[in-house]
Formats: structure tokens, sequence, C-alpha cells
């Protein structure tokens, strides 16, 4: 199974991906939203938490390898991904 990684401060993108496999799946919530961006990362699928998304006004702004998602998705990619790695 592949590990998903959840980041909550956009400078600890540049670290979490050095370490994360092409499997892998990351997540950025809370203030990790702002690496979305300019983040980059068609190795690895890039989501973004909607609810901090739109808190933070960045719809328009995230590029295009960043797939917004819901709480929901949150939800299923947790359950999908086997450990969760929190990035701070």
């Amino acid at each position: 199974m592949s590990t998903l990684h959840v980041i909550n401060k956009a400078n600890a993108l540049p670290a979490c991906l050095s370490v994360a496999g092409a499997h892998d799946a990351l997540l950025l919530i809370e203030d990790g939203v702002y690496a979305g961006t300019t983040a980059r990362s068609p190795q690895r699928p890039l989501y973004a938490l909607a609810a901090d998304v739109d808190a933070r006004g960045l719809n328009e702004r995230l590029g295009p390898s960043v797939t917004v998602i819901s709480d929901a998705e949150f939800v299923q990619l947790a359950v999908d991904h086997q450990p969760i790695v929190s990035w701070r």
C-alpha cells in the first residue's frame, strides 16, 4: 500500500517530495494549500482540501497538477493509503 503524506505548511512540501515514493499521494491542507499555487508533482497525485482552498481564496490560483477534493474524498484517501505521514 502507498503512503498518504498530509502537508499542512507550504514550506514542508520540498522535504516531503524528497522522500515520497512514486505511488504515494500528497494532500495539502490548512496553510499547506499555498504550496498548490506553485507546486508541480506530475509523478505523484497531489490533492488539496477544498475547504482550505476556499477559505484562503485560492480556487483560481492552484496549479494544474493539483486536484481539489472534499472532506469525504480525504477520508477515502486515508482508507486507501497506509501509513499516513504528517508534515509540518
